[in-house]
């Protein structure tokens, strides 16, 4: 049962090495193959992958991903990343202040509530200090209406209005520009 949960988390060829010898993701990664050694119904995760770096955090999303397509597990996580409730969640509760004030898919909390998507861009800040302002400018060329909600650190949070927003064409020009960009992950949810 270990050697299985060592398996489905990509942790096998570190097996022998100490916990504290493991890097921050490896021991993400552990504390859910620990999670999964008794085979559970229910596994609930708190926050899985506060303050991993983007491709560490894609690597867990995966892993989580393909625990769950077996269907004979549920999964439970609170997180304060839509991003990562919209890659790993069915159904999304949003609580605040310890009661749920909403309950449903990703698309039917978006339709009433989130006034389109959520465009979230991480970017090389060692490539300039002009990175962010050409990405911004990229966006705006892009996608007009969309609105920067935040940026921080090489960060940037965007809202894409749904009408507004041409999946095939955009994904095209994001994957084209991203290395004159310098954008190291992407996502929109």
């Amino acid at each position: 049962m270990v050697q299985k949960a060592l398996k489905e988390v990509q942790l096998h060829e570190m097996r022998s090495l100490l916990v504290s010898e493991l890097p921050l993701g490896a021991k993400r990664r552990l504390s859910i193959a620990i999670s999964l050694v008794s085979n559970p119904r229910i596994i609930f995760l708190d926050e899985p992958t506060t303050g991993l770096d983007p491709d560490t955090r894609r690597q867990l999303w995966n892993i989580l991903q393909d625990v769950k397509k077996g269907g004979d597990r549920a999964m439970v996580l609170t997180t304060h990343s839509m991003e990562e409730a919209d890659v790993l969640c069915n159904r999304i509760g949003i609580v605040n202040n310890g009661v749920v004030q909403c309950l449903g898919t990703q698309n039917r909390l978006k339709q009433q509530y989130g006034g389109g998507y959520h465009m979230f861009i991480n970017c090389d800040k060692t490539k300039g200090d002009k990175v962010t302002q050409n990405i911004v400018n990229f966006v705006l060329a892009q996608l007009p209406n969309s609105k920067l909600l935040r940026e921080f650190n090489c960060q940037l949070h965007y809202q894409v209005p749904i009408d507004d927003f041409r999946a095939e064409i955009f994904f095209k020009q994001m994957e084209n520009n991203k290395n004159k960009l310098a954008i190291t992950d992407w996502g929109i949810s």
